[in-house]
């Protein structure tokens, strides 16, 4: 796809993003957008640049907690795998002495 200029408003600010696919650089700036306004709404008395650090704090976790899903979803499949490869090995040993 060619990079091309998406128009996003986040928290108030418009901003005009480059990349491959308008529809998901919409998507994550309205997902920035919904942090970012959660987070104001919790803590109105506090800066838009400390708004944009806990909104930024937030995604992170978000991140990195799924980031250890997927770790821990791959490593169980990757032993699962390997206990039907172990089982498969088996049964040709045992195919292998019928022959």
């Amino acid at each position: 796809m060619k990079n091309t200029g998406t128009r996003v408003k986040i928290f108030n600010s418009e901003y005009n993003l480059i990349g491959d696919d308008s529809e998901v650089i919409q998507k994550i700036a309205n997902y920035v957008d919904t942090i970012m306004n959660r987070v104001s709404f919790q803590s109105p008395n506090i800066s838009v640049e400390s708004i944009a650090v806990l909104s930024a704090l937030n995604i992170a976790e978000s991140y990195f907690r799924v980031t250890q899903e997927m770790d821990k979803y791959m490593q169980e499949e990757i032993e699962f795998m390997k206990s039907k490869i172990s089982r498969l090995e088996e049964l040709n040993r045992s195919l292998d002495l019928l022959v």
